[in-house]
Formats: structure tokens, sequence, C-alpha cells
């Protein structure tokens, strides 16, 4: 099995970091909106290179993480221990019926093509009483980097690249789970200030596993093109602007 992942798992940390408090209030939300108690058996679907999930096994729960990439896997196990890593498809997971109390859907679902056999087996293998997490980071419209995403979308678009709509899969994928849950809590776990630069961007977006899949002459294009656009409207690709970000999770219990 092969990933487009495999091409950017080396960098992947170093563009998408979390400051090291968020995993960690991850964690403790879920735990206080479950009602858990103690340690858990987690699953992590697209556990990535463990950015997220290293809080769990740090905490000391049974922690399983699966991704469809074995070197983003390799990046994890580089780092961390007494956890289990397996290379496999969200829609197809080994594990039997009600196995996890929690099972970590954490910014999944915006790069999902089959959305819907991914909650499905998620609900398959969650306990009864036990619960669905989905997470993702809040970026300011007005910010920097949605700005870019926007205008990237435009040229894509010029250069007849299908245009991809993540918020639509994570979208209709929480409807599924609000619709199955038997409770349904959101929370904002986590804010801070994060000082960005277009040439960030840039350098970040390039190793983006969607971006990456494309033909190298459509990538070419599209960041000389967004490049040459940043240079007119800010000025300089190092000028720097402050955003806040958050990251949001919803708890779906059954």
């Amino acid at each position: 099995m092969t990933s487009t992942f495999d091409l950017t798992a080396s960098t992947f940390e170093r563009h998408r970091s979390l400051p090291k408090e968020v995993p960690e209030a991850i964690r403790a939300a879920i735990w206080s909106a479950a009602g858990l108690s103690g340690l858990a058996r987690v699953l992590d679907i697209g556990a990535g290179t463990g950015r997220i999930g290293r809080a769990f096994v740090t905490a000391g729960d049974t922690y399983f993480g699966v991704d469809t990439s074995l070197a983003m896997l390799q990046e994890f196990s580089a780092s961390s221990a007494n956890c289990t890593l397996t290379q496999a498809d969200g829609s197809y997971l080994p594990f039997s019926d009600g196995d996890f109390d929690v099972v970590l859907l954490m910014q999944v679902l915006t790069g999902a093509s089959d959305w819907k056999g991914i909650v499905s087996e998620a609900r398959r293998v969650v306990r009864s009483g036990g619960c669905v997490v989905v997470g993702y980071t809040i970026n300011p419209e007005s910010g920097i980097d949605a700005q870019l995403k926007r205008h990237l979308k435009g040229l894509l678009e010029e250069l007849h690249v299908d245009s991809f709509r993540p918020e639509q899969s994570k979208r209709r994928a929480q409807e599924w789970l609000e619709g199955a849950a038997v409770r349904h809590v959101h929370s904002v776990v986590a804010s801070w200030a994060a000082t960005v630069t277009p040439e960030a961007f840039l350098d970040r977006h390039s190793t983006g596993a969607r971006f990456a899949a494309l033909p190298a002459d459509v990538q070419e294009q599209a960041l000389d093109k967004l490049c040459a656009w940043a240079k007119v409207t800010y000025g300089s690709l190092d000028i720097e602007f402050a955003e806040t970000r958050s990251f949001e999770i919803d708890i779906y219990q059954f």
C-alpha cells in the first residue's frame, strides 16, 4: 500500500507542528466530556507522524495508530514506544467490533475521499458508551493562509485541476455521526498566537499530499503564479503577520 503522504513524511511536522499543550488539551477535553476516568483503549485513524497521538501514548493509554502511509508511521515509531502502529486503510480496519473506548479522527475528514467508509468503521470499532472524536485546526478567514489558499484554488481551476472541496466531506461526515450518536459535545480546546509569512505557506503547501500528487508541471506553474501574486499583494514573501489559531473537537458518544 502506497500513499501520497509518503512523499512528505520527513518534513510533515516541520511545517505542521502544533504547540505542545494542544494535544494534551485534546485528551483532557475528551476525558472530561465523555466522563472517562483513568486510561483508555484509543484508536487514532490517520495517526500520521504522531503529532497528536504522542500525548495519548505519553499518558499511558493503550494506543493504536493506523495510517495508509508507512513512511509517516515510521516517523512516529522513531519517536515513540509503547504503542501499536499499523499500516491500514481507515475504511477497512483490522479490529473487532466495539474494541475501543475512543476513536480519533484528527484532521482526517477534510482529506477523505471515502468519508462514509471511515466514519462507519470508526462507529463499528467503538464500544457502547465510547466516543468518536473529530478534530481540526481553525485559521482566521481573513488570515494570510486563508487568502493564499483561496487564490491557489483559483489558479488550479485555471489550470483545469478539478476543485477538491474538503469542507464538504467533513460536513457530511459530521452530519452522519451526529445522526447516529446519542450525545454530541463541541469544544474549543486551545487557542494560540501564530506568526505566519507567505513564504512559510508556499513551503508548507508544496509538501501537501494532495498538491504533491499533481503533475510536476502543474505544481510548478501554480506555485510560480502564487509566488508572484503574493509578492505584489504583500510586498514581500517573508513579511510577518500575527494570527490567532484554535483547535476544535466534536465528540460523538455512542
